[in-house]
């Protein structure tokens, strides 16, 4: 089955029941005439003429729209919490940073379709009255910033941004903010740490949620780029268009990003609920010949690995929560018999190491111990006191600074211990690795060569 490119060498199929990602959209480019043609920014304009806030919220939450960053938290309640805030100056805030590893997504839908975001910033900005909103984008991505900033011209020349939009008393402006690679300023305090100028290091939360304490110490919503993209889909279409795909608990399509050894690694968007294992062997192609299918790390590392034997499981939030993992934002990475999950769990805490900020000392050391015990693991200088060590070093660091990412680093570790025992056994009696130390590739979808004929499935 043949792939589609996109402009940027990213390799893509268009889905059984595409949202996000369309085929008019594709063909048209990222611009406005492309948008507008499929019904672009009407429901933003439906939002600002024909419904108030309080209904905009409502229709979100009706719809059952979950946050695509990770969390999978209710949007609608997000929203609510700033609208209602005693507070009256209030922000909105794009979280455009992907910086798992495995994720490719939202870089694909910022390059593909920059309206669709745009809309839904500008409509949750109606939502809870906030005049000023911010499009957060890493300097590492200069072709995403120069979409997103030519789209925003668009967008203010037509009368969708800026003062007294389309004749009515809304008024709203969106910049797009250059910050810093560093993974950390993905987490969504430290981002805002970003945006007012300080080095991005996660909050103490409490007090530091930004429903609360956002912005400027002023209520914010910070949501994931996906999450953005379906709401002008729902205002334009309604509630239950939006739950006729997916589950009842998990409504909705999802764009996933299939990376690691597999022979066709892409980009996709399913409804939520659909079988991981027809992602990966049906449209992923499987493994590469000669090799079989081990684990996979269904929401990039910070969800941890699981084994063959979960591969067909449902991709939606409760089936994964259900398996002691989660969803994330949809980055799978799949590993075969010929990589090294010892190996790949050690480059990953590598990662959480050097993704650190540092300033909770409990991650600083904490990321730091773990990597160099995996490495003694993967390379035979450890023994059964050195698993020991391990466990321990993960129960103790885990909520214990002001983010995420040092639970997340051992709970990576944790489940690589529980799934793959086996492997660990072996690598601490011959104290070699017989896949020669062999990880799974993530880093990078874009892919060379001349624009394929795409497949609608």
């Amino acid at each position: 089955m043949s792939l589609e490119t996109s402009a940027h060498g990213i390799p893509f199929r268009i889905g059984p029941d595409p949202v996000l990602i369309r085929r008019e959209i594709i063909d048209g480019g990222p611009g406005l005439e492309s948008y507008r043609n499929v019904g672009g920014y009407d429901g933003l304009i439906r939002a600002i003429t024909k419904i108030s806030p309080v209904e905009v919220i409502s229709e979100i939450r009706d719809a059952g729209l979950r946050g695509r960053g990770g969390s999978g938290f209710p949007t609608a309640l997000k929203w609510e919490k700033v609208a209602t805030h005693r507070l009256s100056e209030k922000y909105v805030v794009a979280n455009g940073s992907e910086g798992e590893p495995g994720s490719h997504k939202d870089h694909f839908l910022i390059e593909t379709n920059p309206h669709q975001i745009l809309e839904g910033i500008l409509i949750a900005a109606y939502a809870v009255k906030a005049r000023k909103c911010f499009f957060f984008i890493k300097e590492s991505f200069p072709e995403g910033i120069r979409i997103l900033k030519a789209a925003r011209e668009e967008a203010l020349k037509a009368g969708f941004v800026g003062d007294r939009i389309l004749g009515t008393d809304f008024s709203v402006d969106i910049e797009i903010f250059v910050g810093p690679s560093a993974y950390i300023a993905g987490e969504e305090t430290a981002l805002l740490e970003s945006l007012e100028g300080r080095t991005p290091k996660p909050r103490p939360k409490p007090p530091g949620y930004p429903t609360d304490r956002g912005l400027y110490n002023c209520p914010t919503i910070v949501n994931n780029v996906e999450t953005y993209a379906h709401v002008p889909h729902i205002l334009r279409n309604g509630p239950d268009w939006f739950r006729s795909r997916g589950t009842s608990k998990s409504p909705g399509t999802m764009v996933f990003a299939v990376t690691g050894s597999v022979k066709t690694p892409l980009i996709v968007e399913l409804p939520l609920g659909a079988n991981l294992r027809i992602l990966v062997e049906d449209l992923a192609g499987g493994a590469a010949a000669g090799e079989t299918l081990s684990g996979f790390y269904p929401g990039g590392p910070s969800f941890g690995i699981l084994p063959r034997k979960d591969f067909d499981v449902s991709l939606d939030y409760d089936a994964l929560r259900g398996l002691g993992s989660g969803i994330g934002s949809g980055g799978i990475i799949v590993l075969s018999d010929q990589d090294c999950p010892v190996a790949t769990a050690a480059e990953f805490s590598r990662f959480y190491e050097v993704g650190s900020c540092g300033q909770c000392p409990p991650c600083r050391i904490g990321t730091e111990n773990l990597h160099e015990l995996l490495e003694d693991v993967e390379t035979g200088k450890a023994s059964r006191e050195t698993i020991v060590r391990i466990k321990k070093v993960a129960g103790l660091i885990k909520g214990r600074g002001n983010c995420g990412l040092i639970t997340a680093s051992a709970y990576s570790v944790e489940t690589l211990l529980k799934h793959f025992p086996e492997e660990i056994d072996e690598h601490l009696a011959t104290g070699l690795c017989r896949r020669n130390h062999r990880t799974p590739h993530y880093q990078n979808l874009a892919t060379s060569g001349m624009l394929l004929q795409g497949t609608v499935l």
